[in-house]
């Protein structure tokens, strides 16, 4: 049978089968045989169903092929891509991670856009005659058409089929480099949405640190060294003068003090944590927190049964606490897309 290979740069498009979902579709092949749609191939290259084939290799299976054709490697790329997202299995973290790989095409249609804009736009330069201000007007239009901007991230949001800012967040979990958060929220554990919140919790942590430090190191600086330049300034212009070299080192040293001190406190201030965002965190904490004390006392009342006038009402009552439930689950998605908005209120991202 005919050998195929995998493109580095193609490959770096397919997600990675973590190791226990690897072994049970090694498993499967090996149990049912091969099953399900072919492996796809331009030309020698898999473009879709690496994992298979090279569990098929690897154990003699028989397998199917079907060739597919592309202009180019670009084609494939998004050909791929689009495969990718068309499995419904997919998390939105997962959907993420894959889109991203539509990036490079968006930046360069982005910049295709500004370049014909730029040439459209030189039609100003004609000179004016009876027929040329209808040329001019005509190529402003063509410009604004072709200059049309194209804004990436929210094309990519919308083919991760999640909104702008779910998916700035999902960027910050991938390139956060926790690796235990990033497997719970590609596997669905956690939502983006509170990943993200323990991420910045963290982040948050290690500014209070950082803060706490600052402010130790501007007491130092105010209650101490400036006192101690001030009065170095005084000594030195009665001993010197102030025309004297000792005169200029001491008012640098002045400056120094001065400049550090507006340093630490504009550092102090941007890493300090906003009343509003501590309110966020705080409502979609207790929220949930509440959310699963509910499901918990539920699923406790479930096993018991109740009875009115020897007749068992308890299938009614669980069925009503379930309805509630469903609605106190309904109010926590709108809880995890609260966000601050440009104005520092809390509203709703939809």
């Amino acid at each position: 049978m005919k050998e195929y290979k995998i493109d580095p740069e193609l490959n770096e498009v397919l997600p990675k089968l973590s190791d226990a979902d690897y072994k049970s579709l090694e498993q499967s092949l090996l149990t049912d045989g091969f099953k399900g749609a072919p492996i796809m191939v331009w030309g020698d290259i898999i473009v879709d169903g690496h994992n298979r084939y090279e569990i098929c290799n690897k154990h003699n299976i028989p397998y199917e092929v079907k060739e597919i054709e592309f202009a180019s490697k670009e084609e494939a790329i998004i050909w791929m891509v689009r495969q990718q997202l068309g499995r419904r299995s997919l998390t939105p973290l997962q959907r993420i991670a894959i889109v991203e790989k539509y990036k490079p095409f968006y930046k360069k249609k982005a910049k295709e856009n500004q370049s014909k804009a730029g040439k459209n736009y030189g039609v100003g330069s004609q000179k004016l005659s009876e027929n040329s201000t209808t040329a001019i007007q005509e190529g402003l239009e063509n410009s604004a058409k072709v200059s049309e901007k194209i804004d990436v991230r929210a094309e990519l949001a919308k083919d991760a089929d999640v909104s702008t800012n779910t998916y700035s967040k999902g960027m910050k979990i991938l390139e956060s480099g926790n690796e235990e958060l990033i497997n719970e929220t590609i596997s669905g554990q956690k939502s983006i949405n509170k990943a993200f919140n323990e991420l910045k919790k963290g982040a948050d942590t290690d500014k209070s640190e950082t803060v706490s430090d600052s402010n130790d190191e501007l007491k130092k600086l105010k209650e101490v060294q400036r006192k101690e330049a001030a009065q170095k300034i005084k000594e030195v212009r009665e001993e010197y003068g102030i025309e004297s070299p000792e005169y200029e080192d001491a008012k640098a040293e002045q400056l120094n003090v001065e400049v550090r001190i507006n340093e630490i406190e504009n550092a102090v201030h941007d890493t300090q944590t906003s009343d509003i965002e501590s309110m966020l965190i705080q409502i979609q904490k207790r929220y949930h927190d509440y959310l699963l004390m509910f499901q918990q006392d539920i699923e406790w009342l479930s096993d018991k049964a109740f009875y009115c006038n020897d007749e068992e009402v308890s299938g009614k009552t669980h069925s009503e606490l379930q309805n509630c439930l469903e609605k106190f689950k309904s109010i926590s998605d709108v809880m995890e897309k609260m966000v601050i908005d440009e104005f520092g209120c809390i509203s709703i991202d939809k």
